[in-house]
Formats: structure tokens, C-alpha cells, sequence
């Protein structure tokens, strides 16, 4: 019998994986480390992460006043999770702050740990990274080749100085919100250095007629074209119904950019447009929602609070004594370390941005590629990590935050060190993980 559920099992795990490789095998991945800018508002960049932010900010707020709406003295319901989830955190606060700090850590530390484990989670719903609006890549392309002078492509003694890669996938349309659709494969187009205008246009003409006619064609063709090759590539445009269509004048170039177009180095006429109205596009999705902590401007924004907020508690605390922490001149030993200290003040902010992005950025590349490689299953089972990673990285900056803080309303010196006891203040020493937060 035993054998018998294990080959049953052996038997749904592999259909469930064909099934995944057949049918919703993910898009092929196109990694981008900074976030995609949605539209502009006035001189402010409305990037993805931050719309996803926004949304997180409203959940917080809608679940936090339907939690609060009809108080009862004895909780049920959504009431009575959240007072659990409070109690459970403010608990772990006033363990490591002690009852004195605790009040004045907690509203901080719990905002800190409730943000960003609901902003980890919210990145691994299917809609993150597949639904969003198109960039037309292949106009784009023209657009800077055809430019006297290029705005990103720049130009030295009439030649590019660098390679630039031009990413995006086949699309029917690329206009208002599209969905990535399983199985999508990447395309993209590299600009060389050391090409000109012309050069790049012929490059570009033989890479459309490859990717949308079917024309055969090697990297290293695509990248020097013949001429004979480049006619092919336009009579295999013209031919196909869906392929893009080169609008061409006759008149004879030396391979720069023009006024109007862009003159063929290997044919000589001049290309003054490229019509994708009626063909399938070189375009490229731009997703709304974007996980908000796979931005590293955003995981360094919170950094800074956290440095801010702990800097701020400890003035409160000691007043201007504080500062003797980092100037302490009664020995070179300890006028040393006390600058060890004022630097690892700052380093922290850079170590709590780059923990916490590294993770979530990884995390959500090896879904995407896990998605693309063997659907289902191993998605599945990366999900169940990702959560556990999610919830993980959020109690870690929240703790840390507690302890520097913990420690910078600490008195220091022997004398004072007991009398910061005497008041209730937790000792560094018997903090679960000051030691390592060191």
C-alpha cells in the first residue's frame, strides 16, 4: 500500500510540473534593478515601488479601523487577531526596552515591523511583475538613432562611445495596460561602440527582420551586417503581414544621423521611419506593482528613519550628554573608539538598506526565474520560503532599531551606568542579541 501512494505521489508530481512547463511556464525574466517609473508629476518620478507602498499604507489603514470600528471588552473576530498581533509585539518590545522604554519604542518599532513584512508579503502576489503598461522599445530605438544628438546614446566624433542593450519582448500591442503572457520570450538589440547611426540602423534592420520575419541570421551578422544581408532583411519585412515596415527615400548618406531619418551605411538611401501600427511591437511591460523593498532608494529611506528615530530617543534621553558616547578625549584609547562609534552610527544606515533590500531583490529574481525554469512545484515551495524570509527581514530591522535604541538611552560610564539600572533601563549586556548587533 505504501508503494502504491508513493508512486501516486512520484505520478502527481511530475504531471503537476508538465502541466506547469505546458501551460503556465512564466515569461522569460528581464531583471532591472532600479524601480520603472509609471509617469511623472511634475519634477517627482511616480516609480512602481512607491505606488505599491501606497497600496500597503492603505491596507494598513483599512484593516486597522475595521479591526477598531466596534470595540468590544471581549475581542472576536478580526478584533481579536490584531489584539493578539499588538500584544505578542508589544511584549517582544518591553523584553528587550524594558517596562520604562517600552511605551516610547513601541509605536515605532511596531510601525517599522507592520510596513515592512505587509509590503514583503504584498510582492509575492501573481499580479506583481505581469501586469503593467508598455513601452514601445522599438520606437524608442529609432528615436535615439535617428537623433542628431542622442539623449542616451551619446555620440564622440560621430560614433557611439558605448554598447547600450535595448530590452522588451514580442507584443501584439503596446499601448495602454498589458499582461505578460506565459511562455514570453525576451528579445533585445545592442547598440557597439564604435558604430555609427548608419551602422547601428542597418544592425537594427537586420535584428527586426530576424525577430518578426524569420529571417536567419548569426549574433555577429546582426551585429555587421553586409549589405546584401540588410536588402534581405528589408524584402523579409516587406513580405511579412506582422512584421514592422521601414519607410525609405532614395538619396545617399555617409552613415550619420540626419534630419529626417537615419542613412543606411551599406545601402546609402535613408530610413525615416519605422511603422509598427499594424505589425506586432518590440515593446516593453513596465509593471504597476513592484515589491516595495526591492528598491534600494526605499530600504535606504528607512535606514535613515531608523538612524533619525535612535539618534532622536538618545538626545531625549541624555541631553547633550549623549554626544560623550562619540567624544570621549580622557584617553587616546577611548577618544578612538569613540569615533569607532560615531562612524558605525552612519555605517548602520547603509548595512539596514542593503540587508534588507539584498534579500527582498533576490527573492523576487529566483521566483521570477523559478517561475520561467519549472512552474507549480518549485514556485510553490520557494512561496513558502519567501514568506518566512519576508516575515524574517521585517523583525530583524525592527529589532536591531530597538536594541541601538535600547542601547543609545543608556547612561555611560560606571557611575551613571548604574544609575540608568537604578531607573529601570534595560543593560546592553542582558539584551537577547546586543552582542551581535554589535
Amino acid at each position: 500500500m505504501k508503494l502504491v501512494y508513493i508512486v501516486g505521489g512520484i505520478v502527481v508530481v511530475l504531471g503537476w510540473l508538465a502541466i506547469g512547463l505546458l501551460v503556465a511556464q512564466g515569461p522569460q525574466p528581464e531583471i532591472v534593478v532600479p524601480a520603472e517609473t509609471i509617469t511623472t508629476v511634475g519634477p517627482l518620478n511616480l516609480t512602481n515601488t512607491l505606488i505599491t507602498a501606497w497600496i500597503v499604507m492603505a491596507f494598513l489603514v483599512v484593516v486597522s479601523l475595521l479591526a477598531t470600528r466596534s470595540m468590544k471588552l471581549i475581542p472576536s473576530g478580526l478584533q481579536n487577531f490584531i489584539e493578539s498581533v499588538i500584544a505578542f509585539l508589544y511584549g517582544q518590545v518591553e523584553d528587550i526596552a524594558g517596562a520604562k522604554n517600552a511605551p516610547r519604542f513601541f509605536m515605532v518599532i511596531a510601525t517599522f515591523f507592520l510596513f515592512i513584512i505587509a509590503s514583503n508579503w504584498f510582492g509575492l502576489f501573481p499580479i506583481f511583475n505581469a501586469i503593467g503598461k508598455t513601452e514601445d522599445v522599438g520606437f524608442e530605438v529609432f528615436h535615439e538613432l535617428s537623433a542628431a544628438d542622442p539623449e542616451k546614446l551619446k555620440l564622440k566624433d560621430g560614433v557611439y562611445e558605448e554598447d547600450h542593450k535595448f530590452a522588451g519582448t514580442k507584443m501584439e500591442k503596446s499601448g495602454g495596460m498589458a499582461i505578460i503572457k506565459p511562455g514570453a520570450k525576451a528579445i533585445d538589440f545592442e547598440v557597439k561602440a564604435g558604430m555609427n547611426p548608419g551602422q547601428a540602423m542597418d544592425s537594427y534592420t537586420v535584428f527586426l527582420a530576424h525577430a518578426f520575419a524569420g529571417l536567419e541570421a548569426s549574433e555577429e551578422e546582426i551585429a555587421q551586417p553586409a549589405a546584401e544581408l540588410v536588402r534581405q532583411a528589408r524584402e523579409a519585412l516587406a513580405a511579412e503581414e506582422k512584421a514592422p515596415k521601414l519607410l525609405v527615400v532614395e538619396g545617399h548618406g555617409d552613415g550619420s544621423a540626419g534630419e529626417h531619418g537615419v542613412a543606411s551605411a551599406a545601402l546609402g538611401d535613408t530610413v525615416t521611419g519605422i511603422d509598427f501600427s499594424k505589425s506586432k511591437r518590440f515593446a516593453l511591460v513596465i509593471p504597476f506593482f513592484r515589491g516595495v523593498y526591492s528598491d534600494l532608494n526605499n530600504t535606504l529611506a528607512l535606514g535613515i528613519c531608523s538612524f533619525l528615530i535612535v539618534e532622536f530617543w538618545g538626545f531625549q534621553a541624555l541631553g547633550f550628554g549623549y554626544l560623550r558616547k562619540f567624544f570621549n578625549f580622557s584617553s587616546p584609547i577611548a577618544a578612538f573608539v569613540g569615533l569607532l562609534e560615531l562612524l558605525s552610527e552612519f555605517i548602520r544606515m547603509i548595512s539596514f538598506a542593503f540587508r534588507l533590500f539584498g534579500n527582498i531583490f533576490a527573492g523576487e529574481v529566483l521566483v521570477l526565474m523559478l517561475t520561467f525554469l519549472m512552474p507549480f512545484l518549485f514556485v510553490d515551495i520557494i512561496y513558502g520560503l519567501e514568506l518566512f524570509v519576508g516575515f524574517i527581514q521585517a523583525a530583524v530591522f525592527a529589532l536591531l532599531t530597538l536594541v541601538f535604541a535600547t542601547m543609545a538611552v543608556e547612561h555611560h560610564g560606571d557611575e551613571e551606568h548604574h544609575d540608568g539600572h537604578d531607573g529601570g533601563t534595560a543593560d546592553a549586556h542582558h539584551i537577547p542579541g546586543a552582542a551581535q548587533a554589535e
